[in-house]
């Protein structure tokens, strides 16, 4: 059923007159063969790498050229005895990691890259079962361009490329540790001056602070004394300002008095009326109004002295402690001094710690950047092929069906999935997966992965005529169109797809009769 199968897309596939104005040629099917195409299978680190044994298929491999890391680390290492030196290295490099310098490509003749394939593939050599090749007759076993000196210069590139990312992985890697422990160990020492500096400057501060406190405890006391005597000057001015607006309220008050009692007689004298009497009291109410307002002026006035007083005190009191203030800190200035000094070499020292740590920091992070992308490329390369292990390289081959169609003077080929994959002494059958029409939903395309890869078999066809007219006349020899034997295996086939209601009456007489033309 198989070639069967094949013949019905083969024929699905021929392009019939088409079209009333613009009729392209009818196309004619010159055959459909057998073909092996050679995959090779290379043991390469645990792994098992692919290559395409006719050198279509070819992989890229991309290399990030570094700066040159051993310079860098020499650099280093000259000058890690003196901060200055040090710190001096890393300000010249501070760029130096920032990216790769530049991309350099090798291009890998025949390697299969793709994940996609080497995992179905994979699946399809462990479902294996070995014949002999010459078991092979009715195929055209297509002979490697890609041979085993080319697979093993390959190899060795590769594993070259792969020593070489590990070795600036390593590289990369003690440089960031060089940088780490240098710094650390020049942060410590800086740590330690900033402690013995601080050390050192305290004692000097303890003993002048002692000193200069004496001092300030004299001055104090006499300080102490002048505000003692200026506050009392002050307030026995305020004691006698006080009593005085006393006796001026009193006699506010009894003016007051005699001004109530004045209008009281007025009121008698009006009621009496005595009009004589009652001038002589309105008299004496206006005499005393003028003392009291006499009165209340000088008590104003004393207020006003009371207030001048109060705040000649305050004014002569915070002279004398701001003279104090400043003869204790003109006292205390060897004191400050000090600490000035003691902070500003601490803050200096600081300023070169944050300083080493940044630089380390922005170092160490362009490294391990670049340790992560090369780390990236080494997965890739280990990642190249399939997770087994083999001894040596052998040639495996996956069977194909090539069908050629010729219009005018025009061949085109078309590949068909494969139906039997073979190694020089294993060959192994697999449940053909084509699909056309009906057909179709019964045999479905087996992995897309590898029909890309065998769909290289056309490309190279396109490419190189004379591997073409060779391919060609191998085919023609093989093709299942050729022999009446095949021949009637494809007629049995049809009729098991008529049968089994994949293909109509129409259908199966249409394609006896083209296979009698054929």
């Amino acid at each position: 059923m198989e070639m069967a199968t094949v013949f019905y897309l083969a024929e699905s596939d021929r392009r019939k007159s088409e079209g009333m104005l613009l009729k392209k040629p009818i196309e004619e099917l010159l055959l459909i063969s057998e073909c092996c195409y050679p995959i090779w299978l290379a043991p390469w680190k645990g792994q098992t790498l692919l290559f395409d044994g006719l050198g279509v298929s070819k992989h890229t491999l991309v290399y990030d050229v570094l700066p040159d890391i051993k310079t860098f680390v020499n650099d280093v290492e000259g000058s890690v005895e003196k901060l200055e030196a040090y710190t001096a290295a890393l300000n010249d490099h501070i760029n130096y990691f920032q990216s790769a310098l530049r991309s350099e490509e090798r291009t890998i003749l025949g390697l299969i890259a793709s994940a996609d394939f080497s995992n179905d593939f994979s699946a399809h050599v462990a479902n294996a079962e070995p014949v002999q090749q010459t078991e092979i007759r009715e195929s055209v076993c297509l002979a490697p361009i890609v041979d085993e000196s080319t697979i093993t210069q390959a190899l060795s590139e590769i594993l070259e490329l792969k020593t070489l990312v590990e070795k600036e992985i390593e590289s990369l890697r003690y440089s960031m540790r060089l940088l780490n422990n240098t710094t650390r160990n020049h942060i410590e020492v800086l740590k330690n001056d900033i402690r013995q500096t601080q050390n050192e400057y305290n004692e000097k501060i303890t003993v002048a602070k002692t000193s200069a406190m004496e001092k300030i405890r004299e001055i104090q006391s006499r300080f102490d004394d002048r505000i003692t005597r200026a506050s009392k000057r002050f307030e026995d001015q305020l004691q006698d300002l006080h009593q005085e607006k006393v006796k001026l309220e009193k006699n506010q008050d009894k003016a007051q008095r005699q001004i109530d009692r004045c209008e009281d007689e007025i009121k008698t004298a009006k009621m009496n009326k005595n009009s004589a009497l009652e001038q002589r009291w309105k008299q004496e109410r206006e005499n005393w109004k003028r003392e009291a307002k006499a009165l209340q002026k000088s008590i104003e006035q004393t207020d006003k002295r009371i207030e001048e007083t109060e705040s000649n005190k305050k004014v002569e009191i915070t002279n004398l402690r701001s003279e104090f203030n400043t003869q204790s800190e003109n006292i205390m200035k060897p004191v400050r001094e000090l600490e000035a000094s003691r902070d500003a070499k601490t803050q200096m020292t600081q300023q070169k710690i944050n300083s080493l740590e940044d630089l380390t920091k922005t170092l160490v992070n362009q490294q391990d950047n670049l340790t992560k992308q090369k780390r990236a490329s080494l997965n890739e390369l280990e990642k190249l092929g399939m997770h087994d292990s083999r001894r040596k390289t052998v040639l495996a081959y996956v069977p194909l069906y090539l069908a050629c169609f010729q219009a005018d003077a025009t061949r085109r080929y078309v590949v068909y999935a494969p139906s039997v994959a073979g190694t020089i002494g294993v060959v192994t059958k697999f449940k053909s997966m084509f699909g056309a029409s009906r057909v179709k939903s019964l045999f479905q395309q087996r992995s897309q992965a590898e029909t890309i890869i065998l769909n290289q078999l056309v490309t190279l066809v396109e490419r190189d005529p004379v591997f073409k007219r060779d391919l060609h006349d191998a085919a023609a020899q093989v093709s299942i169109t050729r022999s009446k034997e095949t021949r009637e295996k494809i007629q049995q086939g049809l009729a098991e797809l008529r049968r089994e209601e994949w293909i109509s009456e129409n259908e199966l007489q249409t394609l006896n009769t083209s296979l009698i033309k054929t």
